[in-house]
């Protein structure tokens, strides 16, 4: 089932492609993030000994959890979202336009359909974080933490190229060097995610993606940010200066695995 639906989003991706190098970068970057999301579904629900069926489902979701990507690039060039639509729901059309999901069992298509919605939101909605349906709840989380880590790799490859920055990659945002607002280090003290409509640089970014610490819900996923090198990439991409060096102590104090600690 797995293989279908892999060749399934395959040839959804050609189907999206632009024809031009750059345009085509943009979706490869997107197909090659699906994959991984995949993986990393793929070993958290592993880990967490889920039954066989919940774990072919984090596998199906994880892969095709950015399906709505293809076609808001294709029609409007960005994945930024308020600029365009919401890629989660975008997703779901296709999927169900597309007939993607005709293996799975009515339940199963309505957990990974739901999963896929909550996986851009800035909270779980209420009836998804209830607990009512485990299910959905458990698949939702596992998108979610799998997204975010890769979400950070790709973007870390961004910060440390050399070459000017892409503005699809960091959605319009100028780069600045020693510009950064401070809002977001109250979000983290604060236990709280960063906004994305606060960033007005791309050193906000990489504090918005730290500020993900306070929204991941399994011990690997918080384990993996810090030994993968993640964090202390994200740190490496903010100005020198005391403030945030003494932010960055904070931030090591509180929220490093015992194991890991190293400022």
């Amino acid at each position: 089932m797995i293989a279908a639906i892999r060749a399934w989003f395959e040839a959804f991706v050609d189907a999206h492609r632009l024809g031009t190098p750059v345009h085509d970068a943009h979706l490869d970057l997107k197909r090659v993030h699906s994959l991984l999301v995949m993986d990393e579904a793929k070993a958290q629900a592993e880990e967490l000994e889920l039954p066989g069926r919940l774990r072919e489902l984090a596998v199906i979701t994880g892969l095709l959890h950015d399906t709505g990507r293809f076609p808001q690039y294709r029609r409007y060039h960005t994945f930024r979202d308020a600029d365009s639509a919401n890629h989660a729901i975008l997703g779901t059309v296709a999927l169900a336009r597309e007939n993607a999901l005709a293996a799975l069992d009515k339940t199963a298509r309505a957990l990974v359909r739901t999963a896929i919605i909550c996986h851009n939101k800035r909270a779980l909605p209420a009836r998804v974080a209830s607990g009512r349906d485990p299910d959905a709840l458990t698949l939702a989380r596992i998108v979610r933490d799998a997204d975010k880590l890769d979400i950070v790799r790709v973007m870390l490859e961004h910060f440390q190229d050399p070459k000017e920055k892409d503005a699809v990659v960091f959605l319009g945002l100028p780069d600045i060097p020693d510009v950064y607002n401070p809002v977001f280090l109250e979000d983290i003290a604060a236990g709280r995610i960063g906004n994305y409509y606060a960033m007005g640089s791309t050193n906000d970014f990489a504090l918005l993606l730290l500020s993900w610490i306070n929204d991941m819900n399994f011990a690997r996923t918080r384990r993996e940010f810090f030994t993968r090198g993640l964090v202390a990439g994200l740190f490496d991409a903010l100005p020198d200066q005391p403030e945030l060096t003494a932010f960055k102590t904070r931030y090591h104090d509180r929220f490093a695995p015992s194991e890991t600690i190293s400022h």
